[in-house]
């Protein structure tokens, strides 16, 4: 069902974005064997003030959904430790001003883990 719901994220933000592709981001993703549509929207993030942002954020939602689907339930703590940590960087480079830099920071603040230790070793018993 994730899978959809990303496909359907990566036409929506398509259609209404303007985002030229980066050759290094679609050079990453060319060898997966996911839709056209998913791979170009992974290959073309929106700038730091684009309208297309909201559509984006929906597209990455799904793609960590999409994700955490296929990780198995002792290895997401590893998971959701590294991705917090990522967009918290991503909210500390974007800044706090910007509106990219409040979506990496409400993402990072409303993923679950918040209660797990800072230290990505750890894992549930």
């Amino acid at each position: 069902m994730s899978s959809r719901l990303l496909l359907f994220a990566a036409r929506r933000y398509l259609a209404e974005s303007g985002a030229d592709a980066d050759p290094g981001r679609a050079q990453l993703i060319e060898p997966t064997r996911l839709p056209g549509e998913i791979k170009a929207a992974f290959a073309a993030p929106p700038g730091a003030e684009e309208p297309a942002i909201a559509r984006w954020g929906e597209f990455v939602d799904a793609a960590v959904a999409t994700e955490l689907e296929m990780v198995s339930y002792g290895e997401r703590p590893l998971i959701l430790h590294e991705l917090r940590a990522g967009l918290k960087q991503a909210a500390d480079e974007a800044g706090s001003r910007t509106a990219l830099g409040r979506w990496f920071q409400a993402r990072h603040d409303a993923l679950p883990g918040t209660d797990l230790p800072e230290t990505p070793e750890y894992l549930p018993v």
